[in-house]
């Protein structure tokens, strides 16, 4: 009769940890949570507990100042970082906006570091291109100019374009026509 219980109880045994591993298996098979969604899922926790117990949550901190303006802390650390001058700021600004990062994110940003990059490779170009006209100097293609590169009778004719011979001939020879025969007519 012994051997029967003894049988009986180390089938209960062999089921109970036949079971014991499925339970085990299912719990394995539960996707892992991300920290993110570790710290979330506390947060919770800790917020539903502070409420069951009736103590205030804590105050979250808001900022007094506009969203489109960085304050004196932030531009010094731009500042501190490479990043100088109004033009780089609104940049800066535009770049935190269009990717909702936060400032030091932003500036570890491989794809930020190539945008200001070219940014100032642009802004370089534009500087140094010159505004306006020149106070000196005519157009290469005026008739006037090339008639004064090539001399009152025509001396220097072979600097002059091809295209821009016969109209220069031309303008020399109405000029000698329209000259007087004293030196103020």
């Amino acid at each position: 009769m012994t051997n029967e219980y003894e049988e009986e109880v180390e089938e209960a045994v062999e089921e109970s940890t036949e079971e014991t591993t499925e339970q085990e298996e299912t719990k394995e098979v539960k996707p892992k949570r991300t920290p993110e969604q570790e710290l979330e899922y506390f947060e919770g926790r800790a917020q539903r507990i502070r409420k069951d117990l009736g103590i205030e949550t804590p105050a979250k901190e808001t900022k007094s100042k506009k969203s489109n303006d960085l304050d004196y802390g932030e531009k010094a650390y731009l500042t501190a970082n490479g990043i100088k001058g109004a033009k780089e700021f609104d940049f800066v600004k535009t770049h935190l906006k269009q990717s909702g990062k936060d400032l030091d994110s932003l500036l570890e940003s491989n794809y930020f570091k190539e945008d200001l990059e070219k940014f100032r490779a642009l802004s370089q170009t534009v500087d140094a291109t010159p505004t306006g006209k020149r106070s000196s100097g005519v157009a290469t293609e005026s008739v006037d100019y090339w008639v004064a590169k090539a001399g009152k009778n025509a001396e220097n004719l072979a600097e002059v374009p091809q295209d821009m011979r016969q109209k220069v001939v031309n303008a020399i020879e109405a000029r000698e026509k329209n000259t007087g025969q004293f030196y103020n007519s």
